[in-house]
């Protein structure tokens, strides 16, 4: 597979490995947020996870709807949830497959919640 071109917005498969037990290697999927000048030129890419759990009401997290007309675009399985505020650098060549891809309305919620997170005090 060609670890170059992800582009924002593309759903991916990487291996997450719980903080509690660090044997337990798990794959999940997780939102690339990097624009595609970073992804083209870094070994690396910015993604966000994607959770299943969704926590109603929490203004840290960006939900995607199964209802949602584009939502078989994604590869995901179930209404879930972007872990904005867990976002990380995770290495192209450790993405083991692309799910999907989700709006551009998407990454945009997404960018803003983060750009909130990161700027003023």
């Amino acid at each position: 597979m060609s670890r170059a071109g992800f582009s924002p917005g593309e759903i991916v498969l990487i291996k997450h490995i719980p903080l509690d037990d660090p044997s337990a290697t798990k794959a999940r999927p997780a939102l690339v947020v990097s624009n595609s000048a970073f992804n083209a030129t870094n070994l690396d890419v910015i993604v966000a996870p994607i959770s299943s759990v969704v926590r109603q009401g929490d203004p840290k997290q960006i939900v995607i709807q199964d209802t949602d007309p584009c939502f078989p675009e994604t590869g995901l399985k179930t209404t879930s949830a972007v872990k904005c505020a867990a976002i990380s650098a995770y290495p192209k060549s450790e993405i083991r497959r692309r799910l999907g891809t989700t709006s551009k309305d998407v990454v945009e919620q997404v960018r803003t919640l983060l750009i909130g997170f990161l700027s003023g005090d």
